[in-house]
Order: structure tokens, then sequence, then C-alpha cells
């Protein structure tokens, strides 16, 4: 019993231990501050609604699948396009995306996929125009 007690103690302590490290490491990172921006950043959202004609309404998991695919791959090249135009850096604060069935008259159904990217950049700075 009282050995037990020992690994469950040392288990517990070893748990709390590297709880404590990773609140560490993760409270220097920048965008982990309360939901505050760092000083130099501003935020940008943007967003995203397609429509993916659904072959089978009954069984439509599978392309469900691959329109999440197909919202996160392009969610992930707008910091692609951010910092290839405006900024000198960027990170995905928060996505959110939904996706459901819509059914119109005489039409084949589609699966309507819309979301959100909310992004936080630091411009570049801002370079003369020529006259």
């Amino acid at each position: 019993m009282k050995r037990v007690s020992i690994v469950a103690a040392t288990s517990a302590l070893l748990f709390c231990s590297t709880i404590a490290a990773s609140a560490q490491s993760f409270q220097n990172l920048p965008l982990r501050n309360n939901g505050q921006l760092p000083e130099g950043y501003i935020s940008v959202q943007a967003g995203l609604s397609f429509n993916v004609p659904l072959k089978d309404v009954n069984d439509y998991g599978q392309e469900q699948t691959e329109a999440a695919k197909t919202f996160y791959r392009i969610a992930g090249s707008y910091c692609t396009t951010l910092l290839a135009t405006v900024a000198d850096s960027c990170e995905i604060k928060s996505l959110s995306s939904n996706a459901d069935v819509q059914n119109f008259e005489g039409r084949s159904p589609n699966l309507t996929v819309r979301g959100q990217i909310t992004m936080a950049i630091k411009l570049k700075p801002a370079t003369k125009q020529p006259n």
C-alpha cells in the first residue's frame, strides 16, 4: 500500500512539474498573452465560403473531409499571401468553419463550407512611393 502511494505521489509530482514547465514555455510565445496582440502586431480577419457538389447526399462523410482539408489549405495560404505583400510576420490565431448540405429544388445537392480565419501580423515598414 505504501509503495502504491509513493508511485502515485511521484507520478503526480512529475505531472505537475511538466504542466508548470509547459505553461512557462507557452507564456513566452508572442500570441499566448491572454488574447492580446504583441506590440506592433495587428489583427487581420478573412472569411471564406465555397460549395462542393455532392455525389451522394446520403453518405457525404468523405466529401466533407476533403472539403475541410481544402478549407485548411486555403486558410494556411493566407499567411503566405500576407507575407508576400504587407507582412513581416504572420501567425494564424484562430480558425472556425462549418459545413452544411444545401439541396435547392431542381439542382443537385451541395456541401457549403464557410469559415473565418483570424491572423496576427506585423506590418512591413512603409516604403515611400515614387512621385
